[in-house]
């Protein structure tokens, strides 16, 4: 699904981000990846996510929120730690655009015990229910994320130090 299609999929009257429950809404999202363990995971992810909500993060796109929460568990047991502090928050509507910096500390790949980071934005739709329908992440995956896995991470490296 493009973007243009995932915008038309959940446009809509959300919940505005400028009221009590647009706030509570916002923080909730901020709380749920601001420590992304398995546990937080299974626990939250329905009091998060829409149902039927899309999630598209560069490397893939899920919907639906069980999908969400599997690919989300898969992410949070492949890392021992996972923390994205968000630095600055713009709002326009249900709509929220977040300029984030995510710690991933891996137990996995090749840098098993190493922690990396890596730095994004993400556009957030909420609906009427306070509940994510779209979140939409804007990152450079192969450096927070392929440049760390064997034999690609190589070639990656390789790559960049040639352009």
């Amino acid at each position: 699904m493009d973007f243009e299609a995932m915008l038309a999929k959940t446009a809509g009257t959300g919940v505005t981000l400028e009221s009590a429950a647009g706030a509570a809404a916002l923080e909730r999202f901020e709380r749920f990846f601001s420590d992304l363990t398995p546990e937080r995971v299974k626990a939250d992810a329905a009091s998060v996510y829409a149902a039927d909500a899309i999630l598209h993060d560069t490397l893939a796109t899920h919907e639906g929120v069980e999908a969400i929460r599997d690919y989300l568990l898969r992410t949070a047991e492949r890392a021992s730690g996972v923390k994205v502090e968000i630095l600055r928050v713009l709002t326009d509507g249900s709509d929220a655009f977040l300029v984030w910096r995510m710690d991933i500390t891996w137990s996995a790949f090749r840098k098993k015990g190493q922690t990396t980071r890596s730095h994004g934005m993400s556009q957030i739709r909420f609906d009427a229910d306070g509940k994510v329908a779209l979140h939409h992440d804007f990152w450079d995956s192969a450096g927070g994320f392929f440049e760390h896995l064997p034999v690609v991470g190589s070639l990656i490296r390789w790559i960049k130090g040639r352009v």
